[in-house]
């Protein structure tokens, strides 16, 4: 796909206006052909300590795929936002009990028994994205919570959840930016054809 603007800003409208129309039951199925890729993935398989996100409603939703690491004994994160704008940590989670409403009516992990996860003991992150590039460049929110957190894990292998009509040709990225290891899709889990890092 083409994007006509080089502008962030521009492409993030565009990509969230695209997302916010997709459909229900087709985010649903396609977000169970996300996890069954994943469950066959030896990198998933292998991995003790995850970190996933904690879905929007128009996102790859990943609450089969946390019910599923919880059930293989595997370590759960999820982000928790710091007061301080941009900071996140990761947070265990053992069950959905560990998950309040926040802002926005958004699951997060509860202030009152928060526990953080050294991020240099995470082997896997699941990343979200509102558009990614096939070098694994991301787009996220703009707000650079993960673009602060990830090289506090730089043994963790990293793969972008991203709906195949949002992997688009370019995104901008300055040299600072990690890319993602890989991308998951709805039909595939793709190695990443990294150029800057």
């Amino acid at each position: 796909m083409k994007i006509s603007s080089h502008n962030k800003t521009n492409l993030r409208t565009e990509l969230l206006l695209r997302r916010r129309k997709l459909d229900k039951n087709m985010i649903a199925a396609q977000s169970d052909n996300m996890a069954k890729q994943l469950f066959a993935w030896p990198y998933y398989q292998q991995a003790k300590v995850i970190m996933l996100f904690l879905s929007m409603f128009d996102e790859p939703q990943m609450s089969k795929v946390i019910e599923d690491s919880w059930s293989q004994g595997k370590t759960v994160c999820v982000p928790h936002m710091r007061k301080e704008f941009g900071v996140m940590d990761a947070a265990v989670i053992e069950n959905w009990n560990d998950l309040v409403k926040g802002r926005f009516n958004l699951l997060v992990p509860d202030p009152a028994t928060l526990k953080i996860m050294n991020p240099e003991l995470i082997d896997l992150i699941i990343v979200p994205g509102v558009g990614f590039d096939h070098s694994g460049n991301r787009l996220g929110m703009g707000a650079g919570y993960y673009d602060r957190f990830i090289p506090q894990a730089p043994q963790a292998i990293l793969i972008g959840a991203i709906w195949s009509s949002h992997v688009i040709e370019s995104i901008p990225h300055n040299d600072y930016d990690k890319p993602v290891h890989f991308l998951l899709n709805e039909d595939e889990i793709v190695k990443c054809d990294i150029i800057n890092g």
